[in-house]
């Protein structure tokens, strides 16, 4: 399903979204009033399954939530699954409410704002594909409050318990066969950006026009004090200042282009809005840093040590609400 798949990349871009922005700002207000995720009218209509803290789930909510797990996460729920993550759902807005943390209405909107546009769409246009898909926009809206709101009441409240040591990360390199030596280096680069402008307007054979002159300077290009004099010869032609990027700070695919370019030479053409990008190499060097092996364990700890408080927070609350099965 063509639309599913597009609800599904932004529903990832929005949570990670949600996790950076629940990390960074605590929201405190006055608790606000969590509508239920049906189709109006639609709850009255159907049997109610549970009550948490006096707030219904009808089996309409649960078929909801179903048909959000296969849009958003190609999840196939059972009923009690669907049942169990709405009163987990329920649990996390109450509790972090209780606690101070909430987001208020334009907050939410915001965040779907930012979904749809990620999809090429506007809000409307992501409502409206959502009703045709089946699911109610309320549903994911209610969703988004959830984690947002439990992403801040944990990272808050608990800040102090989710610290990762240094000997934890080496405890668990070591236990990857890692080298715990590479582990407390990085390479360091000394790069220039190298922009080909391309108008909007342009056609394709001036797009492959100049393609085909990047591609050329590429070949050319053999040191940076040169190559960068004779790109500023060219027309339309930018070069940046040289600026200095670690490996630790880049993915692991723009990590194997910069370390397979050679010193003094251009990484392959990439088509970009502004044009046609290249990155220049101007040095390389091994410093005393964290790897990007290093780095991206201590986040795999923290994340793992962030669940666990979450998981241990969610079966307290469990444990103090009137949740009442029909």
């Amino acid at each position: 399903m063509l639309a599913g798949a597009w609800i599904r990349d932004g529903w990832r871009a929005c949570r990670r979204l949600i996790a950076e922005r629940a990390a960074r700002t605590l929201v405190a207000g006055m608790v606000a009033a969590c509508a239920l995720a049906a189709f109006p009218g639609a709850a009255s209509a159907q049997g109610i399954l549970v009550m948490v803290q006096g707030q219904p789930i009808t089996s309409f909510d649960v078929a909801q939530r179903i048909k959000l797990a296969q849009l958003t996460e190609r999840l196939s729920l059972s009923q009690k699954q669907a049942l169990e993550d709405l009163i987990d759902e329920r649990l996390k807005i109450i509790t972090a409410e209780r606690g101070g943390v909430t987001a208020d209405k334009d907050e939410i909107e915001k965040m779907f704002a930012r979904m749809a546009n990620r999809s090429g769409r506007t809000p409307d246009q992501l409502t409206q594909a959502l009703t045709q898909s089946g699911l109610d926009a309320r549903m994911l809206k209610t969703k988004m409050r959830a984690d947002y709101v439990w992403n801040s009441y944990v990272r808050g409240r608990y800040s102090s318990a989710a610290t990762v040591r240094d000997s934890d990360v080496f405890a668990a390199l070591q236990t990857k066969g890692e080298d715990l030596t590479k582990a407390q280096r990085t390479t360091e680069y000394t790069i220039r950006q190298v922009v080909l402008v391309v108008g909007r307007t342009a056609n394709p054979a001036q797009r492959s026009q100049r393609m085909a002159e990047a591609n050329s300077l590429r070949k050319s290009f053999t040191s940076c004090d040169g190559g960068v004099a004779t790109v500023r010869g060219m027309r339309e032609a930018v070069v940046r200042d040289p600026v200095i990027r670690t490996s630790a700070d880049m993915s692991e695919g723009v990590r194997k282009v910069m370390d397979s370019t050679p010193v003094g030479q251009l990484t392959p053409p990439e088509v970009t809005r502004a044009g046609i990008e290249m990155v220049a190499i101007c040095a390389r060097r091994e410093v005393v840093g964290e790897s990007a092996q290093k780095r991206e364990v201590r986040a795999d700890l923290e994340t793992k040590q962030f669940e666990a408080v979450s998981k241990r927070l969610l079966a307290e609350a469990r444990k103090g609400a009137m949740i009442q099965y029909r």
